[in-house]
């Protein structure tokens, strides 16, 4: 399937996602869009897509079978930009310091939320709100 349509699809599916967005975050299609560009860019390789895998897989998956709803946005953004040591079970996640601005973070973020149910995203909006200023 050429390239421009698999984007095409993806955006397509991301403002059906979004449509469905009443009570949640509003997540904007031009920053989902932007994000699914970075995501593939970036994170893809190593964490795989919307189909992702298992809460058990390393790397894990971001989608609603990971666990990425379960942590705060500036969580997320921290450790994607600063990266985080080797743990038992986990190899290490590389800093993207110098390859992503926060806000292109924040638009990968954009992307990966629509992939959750629609009580991921308002758990995790709420744990957002929670634990960051």
């Amino acid at each position: 399937m050429p390239h421009t349509l698999v984007r095409a699809l993806a955006v397509g599916g991301a403002l059906l996602v979004l449509a469905g967005c009443a009570d949640d975050e509003q997540l904007d299609a031009d920053e989902v869009a932007r994000g699914g560009e970075l995501y593939d860019r970036h994170c893809a390789a190593c964490h795989g897509g919307a189909e992702g895998g298992q809460i058990s897989d390393v790397p894990p998956p971001h989608n609603a079978e990971g666990h990425t709803w379960h942590h705060a946005d500036c969580q997320l953004v921290d450790i994607t930009l600063h990266g985080m040591p080797p743990r038992e079970g986990f190899p290490e996640m590389p800093a993207f310091e110098h390859q992503l601005t926060e806000d292109e973070v924040e638009a990968i973020l954009a992307h990966i939320k629509t992939w959750w149910e629609p009580e991921q995203r308002e758990h995790q909006a709420e744990v957002t709100e929670q634990v960051c200023d």
